[in-house]
């Protein structure tokens, strides 16, 4: 369902963006319907049936507590300026939807949507939209696709704006991606066959590989090595000085191989994914 825009006179809006605080924020939320007990470090933390609650951590190592027990290491990333909410904490791993809503100005007529347009699997059933999965993680970082709205939180029925066509977004618990899907969403404009659709399944960005080449791979040996102690890290300050060598090495060798061939076209993606993680906030300690 398209939703109202209401235009607005163009105006300027300073936000601080760097406010040198090194802790950030999150939301842990539970979509259960049974109050949810959790600890961070030491903090003993309950969040209501249905309801969110957020928390704000220092940068370096933490612990999650489970409600079951278990213990997860987790790391806290503030290398990089951020403000507002940076991700959620998903004990429950229950899986996440992104959303995209188009507002339109009265009397405009849609072209587009905006955003990408993909198709989902949910429960063996197919949707298609400006929609992309978020996955189950039990940490995800906004970062990487930064959402306004939180899972309680809904999209108005209009906003004010300066622009005709404008969005908001917005992350999704499943089972409320699917009433959203079946009652209030409608597609901006006809998918037809020939756009591009593609389908959405959350797979983790991949940050390692072997490559025949020896150049390629001692490059990558080199960015794992400065990566690993990056989200070892057990300060701001440190995580800085780490991000700053790591770009560092890209400029001056890492960015402009010698090697060619098809390689190099993963040699990019994985050293680009290194990076956008430690640009990021959160990160599960896998052992």
């Amino acid at each position: 369902m398209l939703k109202r825009a209401m235009l607005l006179g163009a105006c300027l809006a300073l936000t601080a963006c760097f406010g040198g605080n090194e802790s950030r924020e999150f939301l842990i939320d539970n979509p259960t319907g049974k109050p949810l007990a959790i600890s961070v470090d030491d903090q003993k933390i309950t969040v209501p049936a249905k309801e969110s609650q957020n928390i704000k951590l220092d940068a370096g190592q933490h612990t999650l507590t489970l409600e079951n027990g278990d213990k997860v290491k987790f790391s806290v990333f503030g290398a990089w300026p951020r403000s507002g909410v940076s991700g959620l904490i998903n004990p429950t791993r229950t899986r996440y939807i992104y959303v995209i809503q188009k507002y339109l100005a009265e009397g405009v007529k849609p072209t587009s949507e905006n955003g990408d347009v993909h198709n989902l699997t949910i429960d063996g059933e197919t949707v298609t939209g400006p929609f992309e999965d978020m996955g189950s993680e039990l940490f995800i970082d906004n970062s990487m696709k930064n959402w306004e709205l939180q899972p309680t939180e809904a999209f108005p029925e209009s906003m004010s704006s300066t622009s005709a066509d404008n969005y908001k977004t917005k992350i999704f618990r499943v089972e409320d991606f699917k009433h959203f899907y079946n009652n209030e969403f409608s597609p901006s404009v006809e998918y037809t066959e020939n756009m591009r659709i593609t389908d959405s399944s959350y797979q983790p960005p991949a940050i390692t590989a072997n490559f025949k080449s020896p150049e390629l791979q001692q490059n990558l040996n080199e960015a794992t090595k400065i990566y690993n102690d990056f989200i070892h890290a057990p300060s701001a300050d440190d995580q800085k000085d780490l991000l700053k060598a790591f770009e560092k090495q890209n400029r001056e060798k890492w960015r402009s191989p010698q090697a060619g061939g098809e390689e190099l076209t993963r040699y990019y993606e994985v050293m680009t994914n290194i990076n956008h993680t430690m640009m990021g906030t959160i990160l599960e300690l896998k052992p």
